[in-house]
């Protein structure tokens, strides 16, 4: 942490450190992002090779009383730091202050690292939340090999749920009276997926129920999904090599 941070400590106002947080900026507000406070926490440091290594963190804005924003829709930024070793020791050779987002009211999501070959890892975060009865989560997938980081994925949809919207999902397991004229109706929305890397591949496998709206618009008999999506991994590009993904964008 020293040698992006000089002056980092994990106590206090150690932590807090000015950032370039604008890669990851809309065009309009980058201006506001090339000099952002922001708490930095250490999450993992990755020894790619013997020669190299990467630390990765979360950085957080803050405001007053330097206590970061915790808003629904306040993410956390993924940051990279790229390091060499010979005889002198480790010194830096790249940095990313911003290498991603992910998550919300500060927080990143569920993180972990995964090895895809020698010389090439992943690490990713998984997040989740809702916004007026819709629900859905994301995974952030970042690639990383010496001196090099590449956002694979910046959100690949894992699931998407609209009972909290509609209860249309929940109309199914308690059917309504088909004589009442003023229900709405609507379509159910139930996803869910698990995921797994398989060396140098991602597995996700999609569960749940949906409906559709006929031409009287109503909703059809629930279509039951499971089904899976592979996608391949190498340098600098992740591609779907079997299957399809069923969570719509929303």
């Amino acid at each position: 942490m020293l040698l992006p941070f000089p002056t980092w400590n994990a106590g206090g106002a150690g932590r807090v450190q000015r950032v370039d947080l604008s890669a990851t900026a809309t065009e309009k507000n980058k201006a506001n992002f090339t000099a952002v406070r922001a708490e930095i926490t250490p999450l993992y440091v990755v020894r790619l090779d013997d020669s190299h290594a990467v630390l990765l963190t979360q950085a957080l804005p803050v405001g007053e009383g330097d206590q970061p924003y915790a808003c629904h829709a306040c993410a956390g930024t993924i940051g990279a730091y790229f390091f060499a070793h010979n005889a002198a020791g480790w010194r830096q050779t790249k940095r990313h202050d911003a290498l991603a987002t992910s998550g919300v009211e500060g927080n990143l999501g569920e993180t972990s690292i995964a090895k895809l070959a020698d010389g090439h890892y992943a690490m990713t975060a998984e997040w989740g939340s809702c916004w007026q009865g819709y629900c859905g989560s994301w995974l952030v997938i970042a690639g990383l090999q010496a001196d090099t980081a590449v956002v694979l994925a910046p959100g690949l949809p894992l699931a998407a749920d609209n009972d909290g919207a509609y209860g249309a999902c929940s109309a199914l397991d308690t059917p309504r009276d088909t004589d009442d004229k003023t229900e709405d109706n609507h379509e159910c929305l139930d996803i869910h997926s698990k995921w797994k890397f398989q060396g140098n591949r991602l597995v996700v496998t999609f569960e749940g129920r949906v409906t559709e709206l006929g031409p009287d618009g109503k909703p059809g008999a629930a279509k039951r999904l499971h089904q899976q999506a592979v996608y391949e991994i190498s340098p600098g590009q992740l591609r779907l090599v079997k299957g399809t993904n069923p969570v719509p964008n929303f």
